[in-house]
Parts: structure tokens; sequence; C-alpha cells
């Protein structure tokens, strides 16, 4: 899927993936199951991790990454848990919104990958991140199109969160 890159259309998009992407609940089952998707649905070598409550459940560095894609993932996840929202989303917000806590930032602090992982009712509980293909787009691809195609296994009574 490509993203129509004009600011504001992109923001909405982004926000509605948030919002249609959320779990009735998640437990360390799950992460495994969504992490494994994660590395079969990987098309180069990233770093994936995925956190519930600040606690690690899944983390795992394909052949090829470095060291530097880890701390990658975890300032990532770290937009996400300040923010509550996608670090893609959070870096295309213009700074006139969140001028001091974004510019306090690094730039690779807001590029795509982390996403919040949010369970219904409850809100952002965790982060869900890949982290070293090329572009800003296409770490936040990854997870989104791996969430949808989880997602959809669970409303077809194939995972347990149903």
């Amino acid at each position: 899927m490509s993203l129509d890159t004009t600011t504001p259309t992109l923001l909405a998009t982004l926000l509605q993936q948030e919002q249609d992407l959320q779990f009735l609940t998640f437990d360390s089952t799950l992460a495994l199951d969504l992490g494994l998707l994660l590395i079969k649905n990987a098309i180069h070598p990233v770093v994936i991790s995925i956190t519930l409550n600040n606690q690690l459940l899944f983390h795992y560095a394909m052949p090829g990454t470095a060291p530097i894609d880890a701390e990658a993932v975890r300032r990532k996840a770290d937009v996400v848990e300040k923010f509550w929202h996608s670090s893609y989303y959070v870096g295309q917000l213009p700074t006139q919104a969140a001028p001091i806590a974004i510019s306090s930032l690094e730039e690779s602090h807001y590029t795509g990958g982390a996403f919040p992982l949010i369970v219904k009712g409850i809100g952002v509980v965790g982060s869900i991140v890949a982290s070293r293909l090329t572009g800003n787009s296409e770490d936040h691809e990854l997870v989104v199109s791996s969430l949808k195609e989880f997602l959809g296994m669970e409303k077809e009574g194939k995972n347990k969160v149903e």
C-alpha cells in the first residue's frame, strides 16, 4: 500500500490506522505470534521488538542487522511511549503542533517503524517496532501490514484474541 504523502491526508490515514489496528486483549503468546509474523513478512533484515506495559515480550535481530539498529528500536519505542502515536505520525507533525517536544528529539527518534500497541477500551499499552528498512514509511508499512494480517486472522478465529 502506498501512503498519500500530503501531510493532512497522511496524518489522517496514520490516525485511522491507529483506530483500526487495536486488540481486544494482548499477552506474551500473542506477542510471540505477531513477532513471528513480522519476521516472516520482512523482506530485508530488521530488528523487531514488542513491549507491553514496559515489559519486553518479543525481540529479534535478524542476521544482517547491527547493535545500532537495536538502539534505533528503543528510540522509536520511546516516541510511542511519549506521544501515544506511531513514530511515523509524530515525524509528520508540523513542528508548531508540539514544538518543544518534537524539537527535543533527534530525527532518528521519530522515523517510521514504531506503532502503538492499543487495547480497545484501555488505550496504548506498549509498542510494536520494526527498524532498519530504507525509508520512513517502509518500517511503518511492515508493522501495519503485519497487524492487518494478524488482526484479520483474529476475526477468522485463528487466534486467541476473540
